[in-house]
């Protein structure tokens, strides 16, 4: 089992609950509808993004490295914007400068309130039964990759993957206080 790490935060302790009905929008055009749209991938991540936060510019590379590895095997990977701030044009500017997937608005933080996120970065990985099967980090680094950080997210999806529960199920989350309101 990996330690847990020292980081800019620590993830809820309470269990997720129910999803809410929301459909967000991300800067493709393209829906997603919880908790119905679950169902359509083998698993969901979810990382949430905070355009002024330097931790999760440091894990962008990580993330684009997870869409690339993990899409083809039917994983949906999306970002997904919560912040007061957050604007269709400024979310698409900054995927389209920064190489992100499409980054989905979270208006009044309803799906980010429903899973417990405070901070950029943090990660839930759903089941299609919208289950969360890992909550956390995306690994140990903070302010710079390392290639000896613990792959929380990567071993969990490879896990799940796998037919197996994951070996860490939840892990700090490095990231700055998402400003939700």
């Amino acid at each position: 089992m990996y330690p847990l790490v020292t980081s800019c935060a620590a993830p809820s302790a309470k269990t997720a609950a129910a999803l809410p009905a929301v459909t967000l929008v991300d800067t493709a055009g393209q829906r997603t509808a919880f908790p119905d749209d679950l169902a359509r991938a083998r698993l969901t991540v979810i990382v949430f993004y905070a355009d002024h936060c330097p931790c999760f510019r440091v894990h962008e590379e990580r993330i684009r490295e997870i869409v690339r590895v993990y899409g083809p095997q039917g994983v949906k990977v999306l970002v997904v914007d919560s912040e007061v701030s957050a604007t269709p044009a400024g979310d698409a500017q900054a995927a389209s400068e920064r190489g992100l997937p499409a980054i989905a608005l979270d208006p009044g933080a309803r799906l980010a309130d429903a899973l417990d996120a405070e901070y950029a970065t943090y990660t839930v990985v759903l089941d299609g039964s919208g289950k969360v099967r890992y909550r956390g980090g995306i690994d140990t680094d903070k302010k710079v990759l390392h290639d000896d950080a613990s792959p929380f997210l990567k071993d969990a999806l490879d896990d799940l993957l796998a037919g197996r529960e994951p070996r860490v199920s939840e892990g700090k989350a490095l990231g700055c206080a998402l400003q939700k309101r």
